[in-house]
């Protein structure tokens, strides 16, 4: 029911959905739909709970385990990235309902305060490690860093063509300015799939775009 839902929501708006579509689509009668739904926003909450429960460590924060705390952001994000192209029809959906739908804005927005918080706390530690400025304002900064990199996922992989790989090391650019400033950075962000896995020594498989001049 869930797969019938977004096939038709993507192919209109979810605005438009009607049980009576999703249960046809999805070859099961009206009370069953019931059984497990009370309309079709307890639908879209269900199945976004299911893809929050799933991805908890993707999407709950954008830092992942490594010594490098460049490195760990980088492939933090490009977890993230992957997580929402593989699921952009659903987040798509998301981000539509969410303007009008209280309770799935409060399940939006309380995955994302979660983030913030968490990306909050990292840089409180690598200020104390010595790696970021103490003069940023942690709270200030991750509250910026997460929404503009919730909205470049939603344009360039919900609304647009682009890939995971390439918005993924747009975005890393911009966190790495941000928080590490802009000289002396060890390398230009990959965004590559295979340097979530692969060695330190090892050479990227992807490079992120050219420079404009």
């Amino acid at each position: 029911m869930i797969s019938a839902a977004l096939d038709q929501a993507v192919a209109g708006s979810f605005k438009d959905l009607t049980v009576e579509g999703v249960t046809r689509a999805a070859g099961v009668s009206r009370s069953a739909f019931y059984v497990y739904f009370g309309d079709k926003e307890e639908l879209l909450l269900g199945a976004l709970e299911d893809l929050f429960a799933d991805h908890r460590d993707r999407l709950g924060s954008c830092w992942s385990e490594s010594d490098d705390p460049r490195r760990a952001l980088e492939k933090g994000l490009y977890g993230l990235a992957r997580t929402f192209s593989e699921n952009s029809e659903l987040l798509g959906l998301a981000f539509e309902t969410a303007t009008y739908d209280e309770e799935v804005r409060e399940l939006w927005m309380a995955m994302l305060d979660s983030v913030t918080e968490s990306t909050a706390d990292r840089i409180r530690t690598l200020q104390r490690q010595g790696e970021i400025s103490p003069q940023l304002d942690p709270e200030a900064l991750a509250e910026g860093l997460v929404l503009m990199s919730e909205r470049t996922f939603q344009v360039n992989l919900a609304d647009g063509d682009l890939g995971p790989e390439v918005t993924a090391a747009a975005v890393t650019k911009v966190w790495w300015a941000a928080l590490f400033g802009s000289p002396g950075l060890p390398r230009e962000p990959t965004g590559s799939p295979a340097m979530v896995d692969m060695p330190e020594d090892a050479s990227p498989s992807v490079q992120p775009p050219a420079e404009r001049s």
